[in-house]
């Protein structure tokens, strides 16, 4: 065989490798919003509210131990403290002006989990989980960054690595609400129902 027909097979084979690499790059990251961080109606950050402030995730997400979804703080929220600090700066007198109008701001949700997937904060909050387990370093962020990809193995591994009880001993404490087990926390079930009932 000539050696540049070799050659050029090579490059053939070469460029069809790449491009199976970079469609399977691109077809694995359509399952995935780790990076996904959208453009808010105003600027909000994280890091300066939760981080240098030290202010709760939960004082702005109120509800959130008792929604399958973090709430999007309401304007009211934002003028409880905003009504006296900073209300000055422009983006605070924009909110202030929507406030008063009573038009809402259409903040980007950032994390979705799909309809079949029941989640609950509570017991997460509960069992002593800080927000940043799951949700990556807010209170470091200006703008909110997903940092997990929200899928199921990656619950169960979490799940599993927090589990101790034997199956019937779980469901008796799970069924009872019982905390401990032998002075023990009670850990994370892992059956589907779980999260798919």
């Amino acid at each position: 065989m000539n050696l540049r027909i070799v050659r050029e097979q090579w490059r053939i084979l070469l460029i069809v490798v790449i491009l199976l690499v970079l469609a399977g790059w691109k077809f694995l990251s359509a399952f995935t919003n780790i990076g996904y961080s959208p453009e808010q109606p105003i600027p909000f950050s994280h890091r300066l509210h939760a981080g240098i402030n030290h202010i709760p995730c939960q004082y702005c997400h109120a509800g959130v131990e008792r929604a399958s979804q973090s709430p999007i703080p309401g304007l009211n929220v934002c003028m409880g403290c905003h009504s006296v600090v900073d209300n000055q700066r422009p983006v605070i007198q924009e909110i202030a002006k929507a406030y008063n109008s009573n038009q809402p701001f259409h903040w980007v949700r950032v994390y979705h989990l799909p309809e079949f997937v029941k989640f609950r904060h509570s017991p997460h909050i509960d069992a002593g989980i800080a927000c940043q387990t799951c949700h990556g370093p807010v209170e470091s962020m200006d703008q909110i960054v997903e940092t997990h990809q929200f899928a199921m193995g990656e619950c169960i591994d979490c799940h599993r690595q927090q589990n101790f009880l034997p199956p019937a001993a779980e469901r008796i404490h799970r069924d009872y609400q019982l905390s401990t087990f032998h002075g023990h926390p009670v850990n994370a079930p892992t059956d589907c129902n779980t999260c798919h009932s």
